[in-house]
């Protein structure tokens, strides 16, 4: 990738215009981080790089931006614009074309403004970027209320940066965060999603959760986390106190890799816990909180516009969070669909990371939850074969055995499943002899 778009730099400098990398690239360059896209700028107005390349796609060209086409590579080339007034705090009202200084001035943060030319292979800093980089500190270009009036998202974008890049705020910076944090409700859902979905994939998870509460971002995006903090829990099983810093901790011992959809599941899983705590003779209980906590996640899922099948996902494994221990007391056929689920791995480590969320870490409670496990991943293969075999009856055959009540079929089939799974029926025939005992010659 990055030879395909030096090659689109070194065309339009061999045309006699500027042209540089910008943004995150740079950055994660003069960090040795690893980064999958490439932005250029370029004093090349659109309609000369269009000329230029023979491959482009008008993206966004009243801003100044042209996606070229380079090998199997889409690159956005911008031209070096300054912006006008933003009226709706996400785009400019209207943009106009200046020098590679001045575009570097009209950025978000410091370390995002910086330039390198690949053909030269120097970095150009107009905005002190490559020293807030090497002390590793987050600071907005300008004046930070300025900075995000034109795009509010530029508040959870700090805190996205400050734990993905394990850097700190300039003091200031903090500040304007938190004296603008309401703000982030001019957000559309989706942007502010995808900001909390790069927190909850980033290994620090846990300190993004504090950071965006301390900002005063979190009782805006997410109250009903928020309202977490306070809520007590059975000392018994919890000794790190409420539920709030169960969830940082449950986030703490997910896997850097961990799904995003386990990630959603452990920072909502207990969501519902304030609504069903009750205290009685000095004990706390959260009856029915798995349950109600799947139903209120659903709501804040929908609410960020996730997908309906990540949020099926998200929903199911928090419903049944508190299920793996009562395995052994499922009817069989509720065990097979149980185990055979397709979101049963997700569903383990959703268990795993609850069962570590404590403070100090309630080893016997670990090693509970690790033996359950470990017994439910048996019980999955042992049962596996069950997915393919039929079954032996269904409705159309009980609707040729006379004087069975309709009503009674979903009781029956599976009745008739759980003893074809437990080996006491095994054919058609023994099913339907089965049924006419208990249920005609039996009344």
């Amino acid at each position: 990738m990055r030879k395909e778009a030096s090659d689109i730099v070194a065309k339009l400098q061999r045309e006699g215009f500027l042209a540089y990398f910008a943004g995150g690239y740079v950055r994660d360059l003069l960090m040795k981080r690893e980064s999958s896209d490439i932005d250029i700028a370029t004093s090349a107005k659109p309609d000369d790089v269009k000329r230029i390349f023979t491959k482009t796609i008008d993206k966004a060209q009243k801003f100044g931006t042209i996606i070229v086409i380079q090998g199997s590579h889409q690159f956005e080339v911008t031209t070096f614009r300054n912006e006008a007034i933003y009226l709706d705090g996400r785009r400019p009202s209207q943009v106009s074309f200046t020098n590679a200084r001045e575009d570097a001035r009209r950025r978000d943060f410091t370390i995002n403004g910086i330039f390198y030319d690949p053909i030269k292979g120097n970095f150009i800093d107009y905005v002190g970027g490559i020293d807030d980089v090497k002390k590793r500190v987050i600071s907005f270009i300008g004046n930070a209320t300025n900075r995000i009036n034109e795009d509010k998202l530029r508040l959870i974008r700090a805190v996205r940066l400050k734990i993905v890049l394990n850097f700190q705020y300039k003091d200031e910076t903090f500040q304007a965060i938190k004296r603008n944090a309401k703000k982030i409700q001019c957000v559309s859902a989706e942007r502010i999603r995808e900001e909390v979905n790069k927190i909850l994939q980033s290994k620090s998870r846990h300190l993004g959760l504090v950071e965006l509460s301390q900002s005063g971002i979190l009782k805006y995006i997410l109250p009903e986390v928020e309202r977490l903090k306070g809520v007590p829990q059975p000392y018994e099983y919890h000794h790190e106190g409420d539920c709030f810093t169960h969830i940082y901790l449950a986030l703490k011992s997910l896997r850097q890799d961990a799904p995003l959809e386990v990630c959603w599941g452990v920072l909502l899983h207990d969501i519902a816990k304030p609504q069903t705590l009750k205290k009685i003779n000095g004990k706390i209980t959260f009856n029915d909180h798995a349950s109600q906590s799947s139903d209120l996640a659903r709501k804040i899922l929908q609410r960020f516009k996730f997908s309906k099948k990540f949020i099926e996902d998200v929903c199911y494994i928090i419903r049944y969070h508190m299920s793996i221990g009562q395995i052994e007391q499922m009817k069989p056929s509720k065990k097979v669909d149980f185990l055979l689920n397709e979101r049963f791995e997700l569903l383990l480590e959703l268990t795993e990371a609850d069962s570590k969320g404590t403070y100090p870490v309630n080893l016997e409670m670990v090693a509970a939850m690790k033996r359950f496990n470990k017994m439910a991943r048996l019980q999955v293969d042992i049962t596996k074969h069950l997915k393919d075999e039929p079954k032996l009856i269904n409705g159309n055959d009980l609707k040729e055995i006379e004087h069975i009540e309709q009503k009674k079929y979903g009781e029956i089939l599976e009745e008739v499943y759980d003893l074809q799974i437990e080996g006491k029926l095994k054919t058609k025939e023994e099913a339907i002899s089965f049924i006419k005992d208990k249920y005609i010659n039996g009344q």
